[in-house]
């Protein structure tokens, strides 16, 4: 019989051949996912167990034991073929759940030991998230963010580009300790400044922990260089005089009586109490609108005109907190002026402490008008160049606040037995946003727990109208008129993001298994937040007085200080190089942008002068920094003097910061001499 004769077109070479699957190059194929998908799609079982192996009988998948062992009271085993070893069904999932209790019960009993003291070395492979395959990291970033998120974050910045030739993002960041890690010691006698959030165990590198930061192994804590008038008093003094200074002790003895309040101090002369009020409403309640203006106007022209009147407490607070909180601005930008300044924190001091001595009564009195005056402490206090009893303060307020039900929508009430005005309803809202943000703030720099989350509140933003036109019988829609504070609402409507950031990425409790996915859902956010912004408006801004050109700058900023505060290696739970790479280019990038709407607030003489925002300013020197020591290898001469430029301009405005503070010529040769 002879053989067909193969065809002479019937070339091998020629046949068509099956094209192997593309995959990403330098990414192994994952055959194990083929092979589950094979398994989930096939009725039958992976691999039979011994007993129906043998018996040939049909066996199921029960994770227990298959139908016919358990029917028969025998143990359902399987025999490996690669170790020929045998083991009962479901033998490995019991060992990982045993695993997983003891590694649990391991972590109690170090947080136990490290409570109490003891070192203990860290265990990084337990506490680590397994690491995250490149390829995997990207599908999951795309599919939080689409696939030009990192374009789309580009318009955050202010219209500059920086150079990203200088580095070579392949680099891998130093590895951290992702252990839940000690926090830095507690100072007893250090009142109010005490950092209790979550800390980092990286060595080289923490996020601003209060006051304090660490960096290449160097504390930098603004409290250290305070004057006089910042730091708690001698004990020795205590019963000697009275303690009208802004220190968190002063503060206790004249909130609970134990100073006796100053009594009844003059008003400023009519055109420099005039001066106060005009400037507060430029300058302060565009951010924080707790004041209608034309309500505190007729209050301020009754108390100068009006000999028989007699304010509330409450009235009393509100006024006499206008001239403490701008008396005290004037303090910080007269440096140059030793007298003037003196005799303008002396006067601003006398006025806080009088309207603080009312505090009982407001406490006791339960209205909006009491909260509202407390509302008034908390922005001067936040504007102080310490913490002190700004946290506290606004702690008590934010309670008070809450059990007036200023957190709940008014559509929320059942009809009440006597109206409520638009005036009220609207201040309701501008309080409650108002003590919101200072205490977002003040918590999430001290490593306090948030108040509230977004699941807590239902209180609208308050409606952008002129005040001119907003009374107690309504809204005046005759008459065209301008928002003074719509750069509060732009404020209003990130702060639940920041609580979000807080009370995830911040937390105490964090979880690696979820870090990942939670920072992409918040790069989503904070970038859904920017594509919001009304650029026009922006624009307008820019280009009108000198007071509200700084508008579009700080806006610009908030979200440029929460991807820093957000990406920190510092606080990675993740061994995913690339990822841990991105991070610290955003940060660095995002330090970069800072600095460059900074140097346009230094030339315009208008930055903010607390101790939240010199922190922020340390945070991204030293975020640089370290950024330029994790790729010194690829650090090119033209970025070598670029670098040095920067610092210069940092240290340029440290030393700003430093006389705004009071720190005088602490705080630039301090890092001039570290850095």
């Amino acid at each position: 019989m002879s053989l067909k004769r193969p065809a002479e077109d019937d070339d091998p070479a020629s046949r068509p051949t099956k094209a192997p699957k593309a995959r990403a190059e330098g990414f192994p194929a994952d055959y194990s996912k083929d092979v589950r998908k094979k398994i989930i799609s096939s009725n039958r079982t992976g691999q039979a167990c011994d007993r129906c192996r043998i018996r040939k009988m049909r066996c199921d998948d029960n994770p227990e034991g298959c139908s016919p062992c358990m029917q028969n009271q025998s143990a359902c085993k399987t025999t490996d073929r690669i170790t020929g070893r045998a083991t009962v069904r479901g033998y490995v999932q019991n060992i990982e759940r045993r695993l997983e209790h003891l590694e649990s019960h391991c972590h109690e009993l170090e947080d136990r030991l490290i409570s109490l003291g003891v070192e203990v070395k860290p265990s990084v492979q337990y506490r680590s998230q397994p690491n995250v395959q490149h390829q995997e990291y990207r599908e999951l970033r795309e599919q939080s963010l689409g696939p030009d998120w990192h374009d789309k974050a580009q318009s955050i910045n202010c219209g500059t580009r920086y150079s990203s030739a200088v580095f070579d993002s392949s680099r891998r960041l130093s590895q951290t300790d992702c252990s839940v890690s000690r926090l830095p010691d507690f100072r007893n006698g250090l009142t109010g400044e005490n950092y209790l959030g979550v800390s980092s165990g990286n060595t080289l590198v923490s996020s601003i922990r209060g006051t304090s930061l660490n960096v290449f192994g160097m504390e930098i804590d603004l409290a250290d260089y305070m004057h006089a008038d910042l730091d708690e008093p001698d004990p020795s003094d205590y019963e000697k005089k009275p303690v009208y200074n802004k220190s968190y002790y002063a503060f206790i003895l004249t909130a609970f009586s134990a100073n006796p309040k100053p009594q009844q101090i003059g008003l400023p002369s009519r055109e420099e109490g005039m001066k106060c009020a005009e400037w507060f409403f430029k300058v302060v309640n565009p951010y924080l609108p707790v004041l209608h203006r034309p309500s505190f106007m007729k209050l301020f022209n009754r108390m100068y005109d009006d000999p028989s009147f007699e304010p509330s407490p409450a009235e009393e607070v509100t006024v006499h907190c206008v001239f403490a909180i701008m008396l005290w601005q004037f303090v910080v930008r007269n440096w140059e002026n030793p007298v003037q300044q003196a005799d303008f924190n002396r006067r601003s001091n006398l006025h806080y402490h009088y309207a603080l001595g009312f505090f009982r009564q407001l406490i006791a009195s339960h209205t909006v008008q009491d909260v509202q005056a407390m509302a008034m402490l908390c922005i001067h206090l936040r504007a102080l160049p310490k913490p002190g009893a700004c946290w506290m303060m606004t702690s008590m307020t934010m309670n008070l606040a809450i059990e007036l039900g200023l957190h709940r929508s008014m559509r929320s009430w059942a009809p009440a037995s006597r109206k409520i005005s638009v005036l009220e309803i609207e201040l309701r809202k501008r309080i409650f946003w108002s003590v919101l943000v200072v205490h977002i703030i003040i918590s999430g720099k001290l490593g306090r727990p948030m108040a509230l989350r977004e699941e807590d509140y239902d209180v609208e933003l308050p409606q952008a109208v002129d005040d001119n036109l907003l009374s107690e019988d309504g809204i005046d829609t005759s008459k065209e008129g301008k928002c003074e504070f719509l750069v509060a609402m732009t404020a209003f409507e990130f702060e639940p993001i920041c609580i979000d950031l807080y009370n995830n990425i911040y937390a105490v409790k964090r979880s690696p298994q979820t870090y990942i996915e939670t920072v992409l859902r918040l790069e989503g956010r904070i970038q859904r937040y920017v594509d919001s912004w009304d650029m026009d408006q922006l624009r307008e801004w820019g280009s009108a007085d000198d007071v509200t050109k700084v508008y579009p700058m700080y806006i610009r900023m908030w979200p440029l200080e929460f991807r820093l505060l957000l990406r920190h290696p510092s606080l990675s739970l993740t061994s995913s190089t690339e990822f841990n790479d991105e991070s610290l280019s955003i940060c660095m990038d995002m330090s970069k942008q800072i600095l460059y709407i900074i140097k346009q607030l230094q030339a315009w003489k208008s930055l903010d002068s607390n101790w939240q925002t010199g922190a922020l300013f340390v945070l991204a020197v030293s975020t640089t920094l370290f950024g330029h020591w994790e790729r010194r290898d690829e650090l090119t001469l033209a970025g070598f003097e670029e670098l040095k430029e920067d610092m210069r301009a940092w240290l340029s405005i440290m030393g700003d910061m430093g006389r705004l503070l009071g720190q005088r010529a602490y705080l630039s040769p301090f890092l001039r001499s570290h850095g």
